[in-house]
């Protein structure tokens, strides 16, 4: 089943960037599986909701448009968390899977197992 929303168009996204995700509402969580021909294993977990992305893409829009001045700055913040996810999943270390919006900043940020939720 496809997201609507906001969710939907992080899955969108995150799939058109190289990446293979899905949402898993009864959970919360937007699983990645692979980035580009890379599996991961185990995969990452992006602990996010309509709210959280909300939150979270208006602390994007500044920057994105300077990246992206021609962008819609919704369109533009999505491009740019795009690539904060893809950097934060190609750089992560041993034992990183579960990741959350930063609260306070724009990048992702990496929790113990079990803490993002």
């Amino acid at each position: 089943m496809r997201e609507p929303g906001l969710l939907g168009e992080l899955v969108r996204r995150l799939n058109l960037a190289g990446g293979q995700a899905a949402y898993h509402s009864e959970e919360g969580v937007l699983v990645i599986t692979a980035w580009r021909d890379d599996q991961l294993e185990p995969p990452v977990r992006l602990f996010v909701d309509e709210s959280a992305l909300e939150q979270h893409l208006p602390l994007l829009y500044s920057d994105a448009a300077a990246l992206w001045p021609n962008s819609d700055r919704v369109a533009g913040a999505f491009n740019l968390l795009s690539v904060h996810i893809e950097e934060t999943v190609l750089t992560r270390k041993p034992g990183q899977t579960d990741l959350v919006l930063d609260r306070d900043g724009r990048v992702p940020e990496w929790v113990r197992p079990g803490d993002g939720t």
